[in-house]
């Protein structure tokens, strides 16, 4: 029944909100995608992408909405906020974690339970929008803290996943703000904020390292 919902019902809503939120992008910043027709080519890709503000989330799943349909990961937290949980699950993001209170096998049991679910969304072609630094950047560059373990899992049962590189440019708060003219024309001296979307394929990410390591690089990867 619900997957006769999301096909239905929930298709259509999805299309709303790609009108609504890319009209709202295409007013205010000028976005620019590179290599997001390599997504194309490659259903059931692993994203891994850079953090740089709160709006990274919509707006790389509006600009990539008519290339491939891309399932974003989330903290549970905010998944199960009460203003933003419509929105969350019409775009069919992807709880990710659980509460710290709840006793250890139990959140063993959600973890093992998230990953089949991402496991099974690859396999059927979608593609994961996934953060490895796990939270918006503080800091000049990414950090991916050497014990999480979402992306080293992922891999470590499925080494064939594509994985692809998404770095984010212009939007954060230690980026370089640069504006076009477009609202000259009120009177405004900023226009939009531009902003880049750089999607480059990932084949040196060997998920055979220990974890510590294998964050490192990872983190390096972001970086460069």
């Amino acid at each position: 029944m619900m997957r006769f919902i999301d096909v239905t019902l929930g298709k259509w809503t999805r299309h709303l909100f790609f009108v609504l939120v890319r009209s709202y992008y295409a007013l205010f910043y000028n976005v620019g995608a590179s290599g997001k027709e390599l997504l194309q080519q490659q259903p059931g890709t692993l994203i891994l992408a850079t953090h740089v503000s709160r709006h990274d989330g919509p707006l790389i799943s509006a600009i990539l909405y008519s290339t491939a349909r891309v399932r974003p990961t989330v903290h549970y937290d905010e998944y199960h906020n009460w203003a933003q949980w419509f929105p969350m699950w019409v775009a069919g993001a992807v709880p990710m974690s659980s509460p710290k209170s709840w006793p250890e096998d139990r959140r063993g049991a959600r973890k093992v339970e998230t990953l089949g679910k991402i496991h099974t969304l690859l396999e059927t072609g979608n593609s994961i929008l996934l953060f490895p630094a796990g939270q918006v950047r503080r800091q000049p560059e990414e950090i991916v803290k050497p014990y999480l373990s979402g992306v080293h899992e992922i891999l470590n049962a499925e080494p064939d996943t594509p994985v692809m590189l998404l770095r984010l440019g212009g939007l954060g708060q230690f980026q370089p703000a640069i504006y076009d003219l477009f609202w000259s024309f009120l009177g405004r001296t900023k226009g939009r904020r531009h902003v880049s979307l750089d999607l480059t394929p990932v084949v040196d990410l060997d998920p055979g390292m220990e974890l510590e390591a294998f964050n490192a690089k990872l983190e390096q990867m972001l970086n460069s």
